[in-house]
């Protein structure tokens, strides 16, 4: 039985359709279901969060390689159904999971086919934590992939692109087309993965609203964002030898990370 076979056959058996209204595309490739279990088997993970297991795609290569895991599904009747195959289910949205206290192991990695709606958001609370955390790879709208990969200077960079590439080394794993799910999104896709960086403890949730703040007015000077600190980011500005006209735009990740240090340590 193919994937696809074998998620209509499952749909058929629990009396349920992709409910929209959660985002749910089941993901029916057993060429992309390859691709991510050989990134995720190259890290080694000691435990692994599944974030919407659905009906399983990844779960069951999950329970076939004896990963241990644990699964956070929104769906009750998901949720349910794992359950009652012994799997250990936080039924919840994953973005109002306190992961920090699930007690996770180190080396532990988040895999999951992300619902549009909420891929970008998790990676920047992602991004701070908890440190358990080593590694993700995840579904994204190709869209979005794009923009948290997305090079300085280039119409795709922006806050999420700093804040990502800030935390995480990112890499490609594979493209996935509208073919390669069910129902068939009107949109493509790409499978990432995120390494955790060591980054200086400074940057915290401040770093965050910073670089968001940058990018307030993208298309005009940086300091226009910080009119009501325009001396104080003009003085950090001179020290790292960028001239007040720059835009959020053209400033890297590294850059961003040495100008919050210096306008942090200057006094209001």
């Amino acid at each position: 039985m193919s994937l696809k076979e074998d998620i209509f056959s499952k749909m058929h058996s629990l009396g349920i359709s992709p409910k929209r209204s959660l985002g749910q595309n089941f993901l029916i490739s057993q060429h992309i279901v390859e691709k991510i279990f050989q990134e995720l088997e190259r890290r080694s993970p000691a435990f692994v969060v599944e974030i919407g297991p659905g009906l399983g795609v990844l779960t069951e290569q999950l329970i076939a390689r004896k990963i241990p895991r644990k699964l956070i599904e929104l769906d009750r009747k998901f949720a349910q159904y794992w359950r009652e195959h012994a799997e250990t289910v936080i039924e919840d949205d994953v973005l109002n999971v306190n992961l920090a206290n699930l007690g996770l192991p180190r080396q532990t990695w988040l895999i999951g086919n992300l619902p549009y709606q909420i891929g970008s958001r998790l990676v920047v609370d992602l991004s701070l934590g908890p440190g358990e955390i080593s590694g993700l790879i995840f579904m994204f709208q190709k869209e979005v992939a794009q923009r948290l990969m997305a090079q300085i200077s280039t119409k795709d960079y922006g806050f999420l692109s700093v804040i990502a590439q800030t935390f995480w080394t990112i890499d490609k794993v594979v493209d996935a087309s509208s073919e390669d799910f069910y129902p068939a999104p009107k949109v493509s896709s790409r499978v990432i993965v995120f390494r955790r960086r060591v980054v200086d403890t400074h940057f915290d949730e401040k770093y965050i609203s910073f670089v968001k703040r940058a990018f307030q007015f993208r298309r005009k000077y940086m300091l226009k964002s910080f009119i009501d600190q325009e001396d104080k980011l003009k003085n950090s500005f001179t020290a790292l030898n960028i001239k007040n006209t720059v835009r959020a735009e053209e400033l890297s990740p590294e850059v961003f990370q040495k100008l919050f240090i210096l306008y942090n340590s200057e006094t209001k």
